[in-house]
């Protein structure tokens, strides 16, 4: 992992998402870059001065609050690790993101996620929820108010696909440094009776194309797909839940919506980590067709 991207609206209320942002770029010995992403003020016809030098003067101030904030939150952390500045004129949050991620061709995408008591918590959780659906890198949503703690254990939810071994050896390389176990989980449907062979053969597999020792494997029928991860969160206690978005499966549907976030706040008080199985699917089209073309059967 080469370049980490982390979106801010520059609250100094909420800097917690920054700290986290900076300190697991260190660690990861990644470039860190801050995008700000704003709409352009309204400028009244009767202002002395040209609209474009207004806006001149605007996008300046913008990036000047930008290096500002980032300086006062991260204080004393600041060393030779420096991040890099992008500020954004955007209507859309979410194209101005993107914009920043194709520029700099991000490996990893990191958002917070605010209060959803607020119409501004909605609007952020939405922001995440349509990013899923644009970004081929993985995209790190942090709850509010979350502070760092370092890595031990990842959960990784698993349906035995073969984007799942990309997304893993992806995440092995994000656990790494740290010296972090993976857990990788899967709670069988309701009508999945075949799911012993298949965990098998996932993890043949797996064993093949990954030498990382800290990874274990769990199977655990539960009532339903979602109560049966929230299980494994309670129970291992995890830095982080990994999850591959396989056209907005109903989980992470219900973590976004504004009804369920309510509930899942109170319950999901760690970061989520989404993959992008389309993303990857275009990555394997361009790799060689031995590498990942192994399929169960």
């Amino acid at each position: 992992m080469k370049t980490i991207l982390y979106a801010t609206d520059c609250d100094p209320k909420k800097a917690t998402a920054l700290r986290y942002a900076y300190r697991i770029s260190k660690i990861l010995k990644a470039e860190l870059h801050v995008v700000h992403v704003y709409d352009l003020m309204p400028f009244t016809t009767a202002a002395v001065r040209s609209r474009g030098i207004l806006e001149r003067n605007y996008f300046k101030d913008r990036h000047i609050s930008l290096f500002n904030y980032c300086r006062e939150q991260l204080k004393f952390e600041l060393g030779s690790h420096k991040p890099y500045f992008h500020v954004v004129r955007n209507s859309s949050v979410t194209r101005g993101i993107a914009e920043v991620v194709r520029k700099i061709n991000a490996d990893l995408v990191l958002v917070g996620v605010k209060s959803p008591n607020t119409l501004r918590g909605v609007f952020t959780g939405n922001i995440g929820n349509e990013l899923m659906g644009i970004l081929e890198c993985p995209l790190l949503i942090l709850p509010e108010d979350f502070d760092y703690h370092g890595l031990s254990t990842l959960l990784y939810a698993t349906d035995f696909e073969e984007t799942d071994f990309y997304a893993i050896e992806s995440l092995v390389a994000f656990a790494e440094p740290y010296g972090a176990l993976i857990k990788i989980i899967h709670v069988p449907r309701a009508k999945e009776f075949n799911f012993e062979s298949k965990a098998r053969w996932f993890k043949q597999t797996l064993a093949q194309r990954i030498a990382y020792p800290e990874i274990v494997f769990s199977a655990e029928r539960a009532e339903d797909v979602e109560s049966g991860i929230l299980d494994h969160v309670s129970k291992d206690m995890p830095e982080m839940l990994v999850m591959m978005e396989r056209e907005h499966s109903s989980f992470l549907d219900r973590f976004f919506h504004r009804d369920m976030v309510k509930t899942m706040e109170g319950e999901i008080s760690i970061p989520l980590l989404v993959f992008n199985k389309k993303g990857i699917e275009v990555k394997l089209t361009e790799e060689p067709t031995d590498s990942l073309r192994m399929q169960w059967v």
